[in-house]
């Protein structure tokens, strides 16, 4: 091992002995096609994949899962730092044992996707980041967003709130953009506060030269959330990567534009 990776793989390892749990996830696919794994983002649910996996599972085998804290996995009071997620994520992949899989990962989940192409390469073929942050702690609007939860009384969440959470800069199906807000309302606070909490003292900078897998940067350019700036430390830290700007989607490409995620995803993915 690098001597420079040791005490990234150190953390990596002891992320793990805290207590990597047990994911809830679906498969949809014929077996013996190549695998992608679907790793939603903070706040959402595996259900956040639901327009762009019809087209996918028509060539892949697909493996959606839910972080932990959200949709039908287990809601601890601990853990949510994109590390542990990683390692939540790492423990899918080795119970389905498809060998090395291609990782798609969202924002927080892109995050987590990150964190185990670095510390466990062996899992991870190839990498898709979908408006991914490189160092959320640098992001005002996260920071803002932080302090809001902390507070007691941003609970329950209002409509407003959760009708300017879910926007989306296309118009999307209303069956769909009720299931995201219904789950937005549920999540417990402990979850909001966890996992922003962990994004406002997050950088990935330090990890980024340890991803060798060939990585898709897809960035949706009307992101109301993230800069460019963000997409360009991914770009500038990850040897192996290339960036494809989707001018009309927003942070959540898959949802505005599924059928262009879904046909970059595929041919990337191979």
């Amino acid at each position: 091992m690098d001597a420079a990776l040791a005490p990234v793989h150190q953390a990596a390892r002891h992320a793990t002995a805290a207590g990597a749990v047990d994911l809830a996830y679906e498969v949809s696919g014929e077996r013996g096609r190549p695998a992608l794994l679907l790793v939603h983002g903070g706040t959402a649910s595996r259900r956040a994949w639901d327009l762009v996996t019809p087209a996918l599972r028509a060539s892949h085998r697909v493996v959606a899962v839910d972080l932990r804290g959200h949709g039908q996995s287990p809601t601890p009071d601990s853990g949510y730092s994109a590390l542990q997620l990683g390692a939540d994520i790492g423990r899918v992949i080795e119970q389905l044992r498809p060998g090395a899989i291609t990782v798609v990962g969202h924002s927080l989940g892109g995050m987590a996707a990150i964190h185990l192409a670095a510390h466990r390469p062996e899992l991870v073929r190839r990498l898709v980041l979908l408006n991914v942050p490189a160092a959320p702690r640098a992001v005002d609007a996260l920071v803002r967003l932080e302090r809001r939860v902390r507070d007691p009384g941003f609970f329950p969440l209002t409509q407003a709130f959760v009708d300017e959470w879910c926007a989306h800069p296309r118009p999307l199906p209303a069956a769909f953009v009720a299931a995201q807000q219904a789950h937005v309302r549920a999540l417990p606070a402990v979850v909001w506060q966890q996992v922003f909490g962990e994004l406002v003292q997050a950088d990935l900078t330090p990890v980024l030269p340890y991803v060798r897998q060939p990585t898709l940067l897809l960035w949706g350019a009307r992101d109301g959330l993230l800069d460019a700036s963000q997409c360009e430390r991914l770009q500038a830290g990850i040897a192996n990567a290339r960036r494809v700007v989707i001018d009309e989607a927003g942070h959540n490409p898959s949802s505005a534009t599924p059928d262009r995620v879904a046909a970059e995803i595929a041919a990337f993915a191979g």
